[in-house]
């Protein structure tokens, strides 16, 4: 069992959710961290899909928005 200090504004303010909500402080506190973990994985996957992309040479050492204005300079 892990205890934490909030600050007295804060653990007012997750009695009265907690009151709310019809459950314990300690339940909500558990489905937060469920919830930051979570994302924290999701993250983390789609980190590593962006790192898994191949690289393409033609867009190696040039700056994106510059490539991008010149596509819209050829719609114009």
């Amino acid at each position: 069992m892990i205890s934490i200090d909030l600050e007295p504004e804060l653990e007012i303010t997750l009695e009265e959710v907690a009151k709310q909500e019809r459950t314990s402080p300690s339940e909500i506190i558990k489905q937060l961290i469920k919830l930051y973990i979570n994302r924290k994985q999701d993250s983390e996957l789609l980190l590593d899909v962006v790192n898994d992309l191949p690289e393409i040479s033609c867009f190696k050492n040039k700056d994106p928005l510059v490539i991008q204005s010149n596509l819209r300079d050829e719609w114009s």
